[in-house]
């Protein structure tokens, strides 16, 4: 199947872990910033309140937290701040389209 058809525990179950209390709203600003990011949502279920969310950069996926269920191993085996993920995401999304190791115009091109 299709990395990108997958929910967000299907696959390579990895993502990083994004806790705010702002999160337990599922109209929560963040959320609005990931869908104009153009992630969608690939979850089971809606919002249980929780303060987290799974976010897959590769698939460009999220899902709402569910309390005593893992649905992704956090990359790093821990949480982080939202504002910690648009750093992080910042620095991937610089890259997009670009070949593996093509960091400007081409290959291995890191110290330029």
């Amino acid at each position: 199947m299709e990395e990108k058809t997958l929910k967000i525990g299907g696959g390579k179950p990895e993502a990083f872990l994004v806790c705010d209390k702002s999160l337990a709203d599922c109209k929560a600003p963040f959320f609005n910033w990931l869908q104009g990011e153009d992630f969608t949502f690939g979850g089971y279920h809606g919002n249980y309140g929780c303060w987290w969310v799974h976010i897959n950069i590769t698939r460009k996926q999220y899902a709402y937290g569910m309390p005593g269920v893992s649905l992704a191993l956090p990359i790093g085996n821990h949480a982080i701040t939202i504002d910690e993920f648009k750093t992080i995401y910042a620095i991937f999304k610089k890259y997009e389209g670009k070949e593996l190791f093509t960091f400007s115009n081409e290959r291995f091109d890191y110290d330029a």
